[in-house]
């Protein structure tokens, strides 16, 4: 079983191919733990951040989540549909890369 890895830099693309199964399953392994690692990572700064926005009056407290989700929800809904209106109507434009 042959799997690879693709990957680019500054329009540079790189592939990363496993001499061997074993080769295979340490990359697949090491993938998975830095992704994990890289999630808690990014989980630790946004507690660090969260208790600092905690201090000021308009970030949610909480029990006020639902709230802010729902309002996160609507904002969403509204920003989608101005999309698709917007490019229905020719006032925007999606090019592909």
């Amino acid at each position: 079983m042959e799997a690879t890895l693709t990957t680019s830099r500054q329009s540079n693309s790189w592939e990363i191919i496993p001499g061997g199964t074993v080769a295979g399953m340490i990359l697949a392994v090491l993938f998975i733990y830095l992704f994990f690692r890289h999630f808690l990572f990014v989980l630790m700064f946004m507690d660090l951040i969260l208790g600092w926005l905690r201090q000021f009056n308009w970030f949610p407290k909480e029990g006020k989540r639902l709230k802010t989700v729902l309002h996160w929800a609507i904002a969403l809904a509204l920003f989608g549909g101005y999309l698709a209106i917007a490019a229905s109507m020719g006032w925007l434009q999606f090019v592909p890369s």
